[in-house]
């Protein structure tokens, strides 16, 4: 009788696990501080643009800081939380807050060693790195200069990586992404009195890497000070082994690989930028960014939610529940996902004029970030489905799978590139990093429905998510028609047709998903209700 009561609690429960949706509120409380966090980026990135333009030395200041942003993305911005979450809830389920808090500090001491030999090689062979990485850079010394000065950033990024993982795993979302909040805001006032001054363009280049470490230093201490109610700081300690770390290196591994594949693509596509001229790399790094901006939005709140959920079910072989809470975490952003794609690459002209046309990034640099991003946006959908299944897969230890699926992307994308031969230029390399995450997609799709029963789609939710694209769509480009008679060109039409477009349009993404009864509609409310509504605390 006992075993009987047993199965049938754990039934409920795990019928309970499926009717709980797909986890939008809790992505909304993480969506709303990224939200933040993202238009301070935007205007962060328009004041680089205009205060060192299309420059050799604004190359040099992009490369330098692609390296440790790209290990710090790799590192605290999900990739460590989907592999430390499941070992460190683990670790409180068997041994309460005491042991999750050693495993906590052996995590950050080991990620600390790591990063110590990063710097210590960056550090040493920086010219050689620089090479390597841009062999067409003009100006390498410059480049090399900023990246030893931008070196111990990699030291925070122990800390951060594991304080957002304690407090993502507390359910403490909002919280988790305020760090990059506070640095971003840094480096708005930074920028705008670095524009006031009008200094030399390398003096505002080395200003610029100055408060990127400053704004770390701040966004440290801003988390460490909203985990103090989930854990105790956890400090370095001299036993680095013990229960769960090896896991997590092995966990962690094959994520960096696979989680990787946008930053590596990227990567791939500033080394053959180089060749391509000055000032190729501000415009392909500054598309790029744009393009991430619903990526990180979408596909990280979702696909980080999406990940916990996936540790906590696993741990309990609910399989079933497993099954529908991905599916319907997959539907969603797809259906939002979709129209912003479409909405991005309709005002990537305005948007890219309005941010990034001033100072010394003039309109022939504009128009060709503009076409790159316009090539960009076919992968958001793509990019934003990634993060939900890689986490997933991990979850379930299909390590395989992710070993092939990051062994495929990077592939597609090189042969591409090698292929086009610099024959379309910035366009072609991001037309090949767009072919890679859709081969990546393609896989890790068919891969995790060999070992998951995930719901197959419905031909009246696909219809659905089309006639939202459709509708988002027409409405924009309506605008844009309306404005362009009425106004004409300029930048007072580019933000009134920014402006009219972009709330309007999510307002209709409801009202036509509601119209054509998409459950996802109910999602996506949940979600920029929680984003926005900041009534409850996360």
């Amino acid at each position: 009788m006992t075993n009987g009561g047993g199965r049938t609690v754990a039934m409920s429960e795990e019928l309970k696990a499926e009717s709980t949706g797909d986890g939008a509120s809790r992505a909304g409380a993480m969506a709303g501080m990224l939200f933040i966090s993202r238009i301070l980026g935007v205007v962060r990135d328009g004041l680089l643009t205009a205060l060192l333009g299309a420059t050799p030395a604004a190359d040099a200041l992009r490369v330098a800081l692609k390296i440790p942003a790209t290990i710090r993305d790799l590192l605290s911005e999900g990739t460590l939380s989907a592999a430390f979450i499941p070992a460190h809830q683990d670790q409180k389920i068997r041994g309460g807050i005491a042991a999750a808090h050693r495993y906590s500090r052996s995590v950050v001491t080991l990620l600390l060693l790591l990063c110590s030999l990063l710097v210590a090689v960056f550090w040493w062979w920086a010219p050689e790195v620089i090479e390597q990485l841009v062999p067409g850079l003009e100006n390498q010394v410059q480049a090399t200069t900023l990246l030893t000065q931008l070196l111990p950033y990699l030291l925070v990024v122990p800390f951060l990586a594991v304080l957002r993982g304690i407090l993502l795993g507390a359910d403490r979302n909002r919280a988790a992404a305020a760090s990059q909040t506070l640095q971003n805001a840094v480096l708005v006032l930074v920028g705008l009195v670095l524009v006031s001054m009008n200094l030399p363009l390398g003096e505002s280049a080395s200003a610029w890497a100055r408060a990127f470490l400053a704004g770390s230093i701040a966004g440290l201490l801003l988390l460490g000070w909203a985990s103090r109610g989930a854990e105790p700081l956890p400090l370095p300690t001299w036993r680095i082994w013990g229960p769960g770390i090896g896991r997590l290196i092995c966990d962690l591994g094959l994520l960096v690989l696979a989680s990787g594949l946008t930053y590596l693509n990227s990567l791939i596509a500033m080394r053959f930028a180089s060749d391509l001229g000055p000032g190729s790399i501000t415009q392909l790094e500054n598309a790029f960014r744009f393009h991430f901006l619903p990526i990180g939005l979408i596909g990280v709140a979702l696909g980080t939610v999406a990940g916990v959920d996936a540790a906590r079910l696993v741990s309990r072989s609910w399989w079933r529940a497993l099954a529908r809470r991905i599916g319907r975490n997959q539907r969603t952003t797809l259906f939002i996902a979709l129209p912003a794609a479409a909405g991005l690459a309709i005002l990537s002209a305005p948007l890219i004029r309005l941010i990034l046309q001033h100072g010394k990034f003039n309109a022939q640099d504009a128009q060709q970030t503009i076409e790159t991003l316009r090539i960009y946006c076919l992968a958001i959908p793509f990019s934003c489905l990634l993060p939900a299944l890689l986490r997933t897969a991990l979850a379930m230890k299909k390590r395989p799978l992710i070993f092939f699926c990051a062994t495929i992307g990077v592939a597609v994308n090189l042969t591409m590139i090698l292929l086009l031969d610099g024959a379309f230029g910035i366009s072609g390399l991001a037309a090949a990093s767009v072919t890679s995450t859709l081969c990546s997609w393609v896989v890790l799709e068919i891969g995790l429905r060999r070992h998951l029963a995930l719901p197959k789609p419905r031909s009246t939710a696909v219809l659905a998510n089309l006639a939202v694209t459709s509708a988002v769509a027409c409405w924009v480009l309506l605008v844009t028609l309306v404005i362009r008679q009425l106004i004409g060109n300029g930048w007072i039409a580019d933000l009134v047709l920014v402006a009219a477009s972009a709330p309007v349009g999510l307002w209709i993404a409801i009202l036509v998903g509601r119209a054509v009864r998409a459950g996802e509609v109910k999602s996506l409310q949940k979600l920029v209700t929680s984003a926005f509504g900041f009534r409850r605390r996360s």
